[in-house]
């Protein structure tokens, strides 16, 4: 019987802790913004932490702007942050994201953007919604890239989302 408690105590755990995912739809990300309990700090304490989660998370490849009283943009960059596969190879694509983040209350808002897509360091003209078909399926030999640009936001919102809640507390 304590190993069932036990069980269901780590699987509700990981369901209250869990962050709410992005989708990428035909039009971009959904939902998009996003909205997440935050617990009290002060709005410069906010902004110092999330310039610092950046930073840390970047490795200082990031750029932070528009910079108000209780919000900031963030330009970034993440290798290999979607793939996809074509007569056996496997191309890894790096992508230049935006996420605009402001504290409202208790919460934080938060909308994400992929801006640029490159492969091998080239600036492709595509954008991450040209992957899907006018009927709003994944064009053929691109199943991948949704699903691990899906896993790749969720690794950036989780680790945002762990991070400012735990600077919070400090």
């Amino acid at each position: 019987m304590k190993f069932c408690f036990s069980i269901l105590f780590i699987f509700t755990s990981i369901i209250v802790g869990a962050q709410a995912r992005m989708e990428l739809t035909p039009k971009g990300f959904d939902p998009n913004p996003i909205r997440s309990n935050l617990p009290f700090m002060t709005n410069e304490k906010f902004l110092d932490g999330t310039k610092l989660w950046i930073q840390e998370f970047s490795r200082g490849e990031a750029d932070v702007s528009e910079i108000t009283e209780n919000s900031l943009t963030i330009d970034a960059f993440r290798d290999n942050a979607f793939f996809y596969r074509n007569l056996g190879d496997t191309y890894y694509q790096k992508v230049k994201y935006r996420m605009k983040i402001s504290k409202e209350g208790n919460e934080y808002v938060l909308s994400f953007q992929v801006t640029e897509i490159y492969a091998k360091n080239t600036l492709m003209k595509s954008g991450i919604t040209d992957y899907f078909t006018p009927d709003g399926k994944m064009k053929d030999g691109f199943q991948e890239v949704k699903s691990s640009i899906e896993k790749t936001v969720g690794i950036i919102l989780d680790s945002y989302n762990k991070y400012i809640t735990n600077y919070a507390k400090t």
